[in-house]
């Protein structure tokens, strides 16, 4: 009885995973609004009023496609709250966020979009994810010991040296356009693919281009991070 009672929920919880990938594809691809339950459905396989015993609705979907989407980022947070604030770790962000967003391109379409909508049209667990990051950006940069931005970093920057006391004044309107230029940058990689497919035609190969990219994300994250 158990193993029958166990097939039957393995079952639906591939299928739900499934209806998940499918709505998380449409979903970056059409849009919220674009998508239908319908569509849904044919890339499943399925018949439309099957998805109702997984989900109430499209919405319900929506919001299952996001929460399954932050799941590495609240994993990356819980990281870096346990980490030693070091320099490395700063620097080491937009790798680790790349690579996070390589494994799952349409979702970064789909956050992508989230930045661009209207403040009462933003996903709240979206929001939440931000407002944890903010502060525990802000957390990260003020607690940074004096001289750790010295050395080979920051020789790749003019300006004077910030001390432990000036960074202590680091203000949230810092932390917020630093990470917003930060992700838009990262998210950008993956939601404009389509673009940079066109315009290298025959020379896209996604590995070098990839490789590029976190190259510049690197550099411009440090010359962010320098100017704090």
């Amino acid at each position: 009885m158990n193993a029958a009672v166990d097939a039957v929920r393995s079952k639906g919880e591939v299928t739900r995973e499934r209806i998940l990938d499918a709505a998380e594809q449409l979903f970056a691809e059409l849009a919220f609004e674009g998508t239908t339950l319908r569509e849904i459905a044919a890339l499943v396989g399925i018949r439309e009023p099957s998805l109702y015993t997984h989900f109430a609705g499209k919405d319900a979907i929506y919001t299952a496609v996001i929460d399954r989407a932050l799941i590495p980022f609240s994993d990356l947070l819980q990281d870096w709250n346990r980490s030693e604030l070091t320099v490395k770790t700063l620097f080491d962000m937009p790798a680790r966020l790349v690579q996070l967003h390589a494994r799952h391109p349409y979702s970064a379409q789909i956050l992508h979009r989230e930045f661009t909508s209207p403040p009462a049209r933003i996903s709240p667990q979206v929001l939440q994810w931000q407002q944890q990051f903010v502060a525990q950006s802000q957390r990260f940069m003020e607690g940074l010991p004096d001289g750790a931005l010295t050395g080979s970093a920051r020789s790749q920057t003019p300006g004077p040296e910030k001390t432990g006391m000036e960074r202590s004044r680091i203000n949230k309107t810092q932390v917020v356009a630093n990470m917003i230029t930060c992700t838009n940058l990262i998210l950008g990689i993956f939601s404009t693919r389509g673009m940079q497919m066109q315009l290298l035609g025959e020379d896209y190969d996604a590995e070098p281009v990839l490789a590029e990219h976190l190259r510049l994300a690197n550099r411009i994250f440090k010359s962010l991070v320098m100017s704090n």
